[in-house]
C-alpha cells in the first residue's frame, strides 16, 4: 500500500514539474530573449522582383466603390476597439500624396476586410515617388513601396499580397510554447534559411522566386494561395510538399476557408514554372469585387 502510494506521490510531483519547466521554457523564449529569428527574416527578406464567376462591373466602378467604402469603414477603424488594427500611410516627399492616393485606397481597401484586418496589429505603408530600392520591401512592420509610377494598379495589388505575406509570416502568427508556426511551413522545404532539403525539386515550390529563401518561400506561396487558389489546388496534386504548403495556409493561416476555389487571374492557363507570382496578371476588379464582399 506504502509503495503504491510513494509511486503515485512521484507521478504527481514529476506532472507539476513538466507543466512549472515547460512554462519556465514559454517564459523566458517569448518575454526574456529577443526573437533572433525575427532578425533573421530580416535580413533575408529580399524584393519581389479566372475567376468562375465573372463580372460585368468596371475598374472605374470598383474605384469609385471604393472610395466610398473608404469613407464608411474609416469610422471603424478609428474607434478604440480598433485601434491596434491602426494603418498608417507616409509619402515620400510629403506631395506625392495627391498622386497616389488610388493606390493609398487600393491598399487600405486590401487591409479593411476581415481576412487580412485581423491579422493585422500595426502597419505602415511607406509610398515613395522616387526609385529607392527595388520595387518594394517589408521590415520592422512597414511596408516600403517605391517608383510607384512604374507599376500598374494589378502589380501594386500582387506585390503587396506578397510583402504582406511577410508580415503575417513575423508578426501574426502566434507562437506555441517550443516553436514558431512558421516552422511548420519551413520545416516541409528547408534545412536552413537558404539550405533547401536535397530531395526537393522545382516543382515542390510555387516559383523560382520561392526557392530562394524560406522566407520568400512563404511570401510568394501566399500569394498563390490568395490570388490563384484554384489552380494552387489543382498543381498540388502532383506534389506532395506543394500540397502540404497549401494545407497550412488552409490549416494556419486562412481557416474560414477564405479564397478557396478562387483564381483572380486573365487567364485559365496554368503553367508548369512562374518566377514570380506577382508578375501573373491579375483581374484587379474580381479581387476587390471579392474583398469589397467581406467587408
Amino acid at each position: 500500500m506504502k509503495k503504491k502510494l510513494y509511486i503515485k506521490k512521484n507521478i504527481i510531483l514529476i506532472f507539476l514539474l513538466t507543466i512549472i519547466f515547460s512554462l519556465i521554457i514559454f517564459l523566458i523564449k517569448n518575454y526574456f530573449f529577443v526573437d533572433e529569428n525575427k532578425e533573421a527574416e530580416d535580413k533575408y527578406i529580399e524584393y519581389s522582383s479566372y475567376e468562375k464567376k465573372q463580372t460585368n462591373i468596371s475598374k472605374n466602378q470598383i474605384k469609385n466603390k471604393l472610395i466610398v467604402e473608404e469613407n464608411k469603414t474609416k469610422e471603424k477603424i478609428e474607434k478604440p476597439k480598433e485601434e491596434k488594427k491602426k494603418i498608417e500611410f507616409m509619402y515620400i516627399p510629403y506631395d506625392f500624396e495627391s498622386e497616389v492616393k488610388w493606390i493609398s485606397i487600393l491598399i487600405n481597401n486590401i487591409l479593411t476586410p476581415r481576412v487580412f484586418n485581423e491579422k493585422i496589429s500595426d502597419i505602415k505603408i511607406q509610398l515613395y515617388k522616387d526609385l529607392v530600392d527595388s520595387r518594394w520591401q517589408m521590415k520592422d512592420k512597414s511596408v516600403e513601396l517605391f517608383w510607384l509610377k512604374k507599376m500598374d494598379d494589378e502589380e501594386v495589388a500582387s506585390v503587396f499580397v506578397h510583402e504582406f505575406g511577410h508580415y503575417i509570416d513575423i508578426y501574426s502568427l502566434k507562437k506555441e510554447v517550443f516553436d514558431d508556426i512558421s516552422y511548420y511551413f519551413y520545416d516541409i522545404s528547408w534545412e536552413s534559411t537558404k539550405v533547401i532539403k536535397s530531395w526537393q525539386k522545382q516543382e515542390d515550390f510555387v516559383s523560382w522566386y520561392a526557392m530562394t529563401n524560406k522566407y520568400e518561400d512563404f511570401a510568394e506561396t501566399m500569394t498563390y494561395y490568395v490570388l490563384h487558389n484554384f489552380s494552387f489546388a489543382e498543381k498540388s496534386k502532383n506534389s506532395i510538399y506543394l500540397k502540404a504548403k497549401y494545407d497550412f495556409f488552409s490549416n494556419y493561416v486562412f481557416r474560414k476557408n477564405e479564397f478557396k476555389n478562387m483564381d483572380f487571374w486573365t487567364t485559365t492557363e496554368i503553367k508548369n514554372y512562374y518566377r514570380d507570382i506577382t508578375k501573373i496578371k491579375i483581374n484587379i476588379t474580381n479581387f476587390l469585387q471579392y474583398l469589397l464582399n467581406e467587408i
